[in-house]
């Protein structure tokens, strides 16, 4: 149910606004169109074919839409050769702050897929990355300090990121993922059904 999944991140829904706050941004997430570039290639498209949310017909009765779910072809592909699972421990910790979120969303993607050395990411290229519209005088030194203080809750969250702040920007060094891969072995059932 909506409320279990609430639970589940952290997010006990006492009063039932973040309950239509989740239903709506899972509306808005289910009619979106995803634009996303990476090195060797662009997505764009929709990411979810069907979604059907149910609501209870009385009071007593269980909410637990959405009763269907489908996600499109391509974006399932593109999940399954770029996804990486994030901890939704660091994800509660990290509550209230979406910049914290942003950018932990972003080391869990970039640091274990660094092969070598570390690698430089100039503060114009953060601040580009981060959507920050740069204003006034001191812009760039307001961000770094407020990228700065992001980051540092962020790697409370994710201990094992491996990244260095320096006068020109930040050195990323591979490191480990914040959920460890995992492999399942799917067993055949009974009746030859998987």
């Amino acid at each position: 149910t909506p409320a279990d999944f609430m639970r589940l991140i952290g997010l006990a829904d006492t009063q039932g606004g973040r309950y239509k706050t989740l239903r709506c941004q899972l509306n808005a997430m289910a009619a979106c169109r995803l634009q996303m570039g990476f090195a060797d290639h662009t997505f764009n498209s929709m990411a979810v074919k069907q979604y059907e949310a149910w609501l209870p017909r009385s009071a007593g009765e269980l909410n637990k839409w959405p009763n269907v779910l489908v996600l499109t072809d391509d974006f399932y592909k593109e999940l399954r050769a770029h996804g990486v699972p994030l901890d939704r421990r660091a994800l509660h910790a990290l509550t209230g702050s979406a910049l914290c979120i942003d950018i932990y969303t972003w080391l869990a993607y970039r640091l274990h897929r660094i092969q070598g050395g570390p690698v430089a990411i100039p503060w114009a290229a953060l601040m580009r990355q981060f959507a920050h519209q740069p204003q006034g005088l001191h812009a760039k030194e307001t961000f770094r300090r407020g990228f700065l203080h992001g980051l540092h809750k962020v790697q409370m969250a994710y201990p094992q990121a491996k990244v260095e702040p320096f006068d020109g920007g930040l050195a990323l060094h591979a490191s480990p993922p914040p959920v460890a891969k995992q492999v399942f072995v799917a067993a055949k059932l009974k009746g030859g059904s998987h």
